[in-house]
């Protein structure tokens, strides 16, 4: 684009249609529709006044929306608020299960905790039972073999007696 300074008007220059399509940001139908509309003659050379004619106004298609579309953006906004609502009540839903969860596995955690002492403790009565047993088992067969011997004392005095 080259600029040109003729009696206090600047003159754009553009090379193409396709380097005016570019700075225009418009597309080529939309380009040729609006140069017809306004009598604007594409050849190659454009006054400012030209090139605002051709640019796309921003205000101007705010201004037509209709009073239909904008209920539409309003409901379409209400509706955006209900789900942003929605989606915080969610989320608090799911912190509230994720502390629930926490609870949990700490509690889970504790009980298995305590399932291990209560096991070392029956491991541990088991075993004192085991020697508790093996002591009853020795004293009482000593207790046996010495009633046995005092039988048999008792017998061999007894005998003598009668001799």
């Amino acid at each position: 684009m080259k600029v040109k300074r003729e009696n206090m008007i600047d003159y754009y220059t553009f090379g193409s249609t396709a380097e005016l399509l570019l700075y225009l940001g418009i597309e080529r139908e939309t380009l040729f529709h609006r140069a017809k509309l306004r009598g604007i003659d594409l050849n190659g050379t454009y006054t400012e006044a030209d090139l605002a004619a051709l640019k796309p106004q921003k205000d101007a298609y705010l201004g037509s929306l209709n009073a239909e579309t904008e209920a539409e953006i309003e409901v379409l906004k209400m509706k955006l608020q209900m789900l942003e609502s929605q989606l915080g009540f969610k989320d608090q839903q799911l912190e509230d299960r994720q502390d629930h969860i926490d609870t949990l596995r700490s509690s889970l955690e504790q009980a298995e905790r305590n399932l291990e002492k209560t096991q070392t403790t029956v491991d541990q009565q088991q075993h004192l039972q085991m020697a508790t047993l093996s002591q009853l088992d020795k004293v009482t067969s000593r207790v046996q073999r010495i009633e046995m011997e005092e039988d048999q004392k008792k017998h061999w005095w007894s005998r003598k007696k009668k001799d």
